[in-house]
């Protein structure tokens, strides 16, 4: 029995498969997605079964075994980490991010490989869901859907079938995953990063033997093992950290997607701050062109509704130190009251813009005699001082936007955003739409309150859409003057992106990367990880993937390629 092998080295010149003989006693135990050890070049590599017919000739007859091909050494794992969908998964990313198969092959695959057992039965597929769907659920401010989830979770686990659910990267803890661990214990399998990698890797491979059906965790559980998928779902689907920021620079929402087409599982993306993916808007006045599969259905938040749970938002001038007088009131109000504040600050020290967290706990310590305050810089849920739980018993809670993190929070009736304009002209491309995100999430604080909560933002000039959007409450007039805006400046998503990497620009590169159709080439420019970066601009990414491909696998050095970049 002969068998195709991908190595498990992330270099171009093995980026095919490698012929491998099966020892009689290990055929048994191999599969498409088998981890084996493999002889090479004098050492032992791992490596990934990708094909079962590497020795059928073209007929489909079993060839003979040449003396010349060496035998797997050894296969490792408990079982498979991918079948053929995932396989086909991984192809398609491998292409969409111009990275080596193996790249992708080893995100399916568990850090700790444990100890070998008995073979895995075959999982027999449940009955068929009908049409695959994708669900953006538009959210209200304010709205948890942790119900939604688990009612959907339930459906689809008495179906026989499995859930993926994905939250933006957490290290701490996560409020949505903690819920649902606790009310799915014996399906749950948590796998986001703050989890210990033994009991992580340990969690994987109980997915993959089916013993378990959720998969609760960041972005990196979108390469849960292959089983029984159903659904797929994107918790707060606009939040940029869905964006790898490591090689191979893959955004989660695009595996979400391609994994979802490939296995026929349901595609839910939930969001009160839906991203600008122009498979959400096609109803705007001038439509980005749409590469998604399938179309999307969204179910929208009714306008009125959104609007009645909108808080009343007033716009003040910044003074000249502390807080606006306005703020300060609202403070001593809720107060008086027995309500909490909460102040979102853009920053986590004091700058020439405005103070930081520590000048502003001095001042109000003058200003609001009595108040407790507490500082939430990062999300958290031990004991450090600066955690949200620690804020649980505030007046007054001082946090940046790590601190709107998905944790548990206190009840407030007010929010103050210092600095507005600061967030909207952050220097990347992407500024306007993570900061309306953010401050959108302060919003949904103390939205739906009766009496009505109060947002106040401080702005020094209020010219910018995305202010009069929050003041709106209208996500979608943000929505309409941000896609024109882009479009205006020939910016995604009217323009896909990729940025290389390289030591060396050598010109030979560079005349064949402004030999790609419609292609625009900025740069080189020093900078990057490897030295010097160069930015690809084209209106259609899908017609230079392959001679792109073709390009960085044939360059003398090496060339990295982040496509989408993140702070373009």
């Amino acid at each position: 029995m002969l068998v195709g092998v991908i190595v498990d080295l992330s270099v171009w010149g093995l980026n095919k498969e490698l012929t491998y003989s099966v020892p009689p006693d290990l055929v048994e135990r191999v599969r498409i997605g088998s981890i084996v050890r493999v002889p090479l070049r004098n050492r032992r590599v791992r490596g990934w079964v990708v094909n079962l017919d590497a020795g059928l000739g073209p007929s489909g007859e079993v060839s003979d075994v040449p003396a010349s091909v060496a035998p797997i050494a050894a296969v490792s794992g408990r079982g498979p980490v991918f079948d053929a969908d995932l396989l086909a998964v991984a192809r398609i990313l491998a292409r969409r991010y111009v990275h080596p198969l193996s790249s992708f092959l080893s995100l399916f695959t568990p850090d700790r490989l444990g100890r070998r057992g008995a073979l895995w039965p075959e999982v027999p597929a449940p009955a068929p869901r009908g049409p695959v769907e994708r669900v953006l659920w538009r959210l209200k401010p304010g709205e948890d859907p942790l119900e939604r989830y688990a009612d959907l979770i339930a459906g689809e686990l008495t179906a026989g079938r499995g859930v993926i659910l994905a939250v933006p990267e957490v290290r701490e803890g996560s409020r949505v995953l903690g819920e649902l661990a606790g009310r799915f214990p014996d399906d749950a399998a948590v796998v986001h990063s703050g989890v210990d990698p033994a009991e992580r890797s340990k969690a994987l491979w109980e997915v993959a033997s089916g013993r378990r059906r959720l998969v609760l965790g960041g972005r990196a559980a979108l390469f849960a093992p292959a089983f029984t998928l159903g659904a797929i779902v994107l918790h707060q689907e606009h939040d940029p950290s869905f964006k790898e920021q490591q090689s191979p620079y893959y955004d989660a929402r695009v595996v979400a997607e391609v994994r979802a087409s490939v296995t026929g599982a349901r595609l839910v993306a939930a969001t009160p701050t839906p991203s600008l993916n122009p498979a959400y808007w096609t109803d705007v006045d001038t439509p980005a062109p749409v590469t998604a599969p399938l179309p999307w259905r969204v179910e929208e938040t009714d306008r009125l509704q959104e609007r009645t749970a909108w808080p009343a938002t007033e716009v003040v001038a910044p003074p000249r130190r502390g807080l606006p007088q306005r703020a300060i009131a609202c403070i001593l109000d809720a107060k008086k009251r027995g309500e909490r504040s909460i102040i979102l600050l853009p920053r986590i020290r004091a700058t020439a813009s405005g103070p930081g967290p520590d000048e502003l706990m001095s001042f109000l310590a003058k200003v609001v005699p009595g108040a407790r305050v507490a500082r939430a810089d990062r999300p958290g849920l031990g004991n450090d001082p600066g955690a949200l739980e620690a804020a649980l018993t505030a007046d007054v809670v001082i946090a940046t936007e790590a601190g709107l993190a998905d944790v548990p929070r206190p009840a407030v009736s007010v929010a103050i955003a210092l600095g507005v304009d600061g967030y909207f002209s952050k220097p990347k491309g992407r500024a306007a739409e993570d900061s309306i995100a953010s401050l959108w999430a302060l919003a949904g604080l103390v939205g739906g309150r009766r009496p009505k909560g109060r947002l106040i933002l401080e702005v020094h000039t209020g010219d910018h859409h995305g202010i009069e959007a929050l003041v709106r409450g209208d996500y979608k007039f943000f929505v309409r003057k941000e896609m024109e805006a882009r479009r205006l400046a020939d910016a995604p998503p009217y323009m896909a992106m990729a940025r290389l990497q390289c030591p060396d620009p050598a010109p030979g590169l560079l005349d064949r990367l402004r030999e790609l159709e419609a292609t625009r080439v900025l740069g080189p420019a020093q900078g990057g990880s490897l030295g010097y970066e160069t930015l690809l601009k084209t209106r259609n990414l899908e017609t230079i993937l392959d001679p792109l491909g073709t390009i960085v696998s044939t360059a003398p050095q090496r060339v990295l390629v982040e496509v989408d970049p993140k702070d373009w």
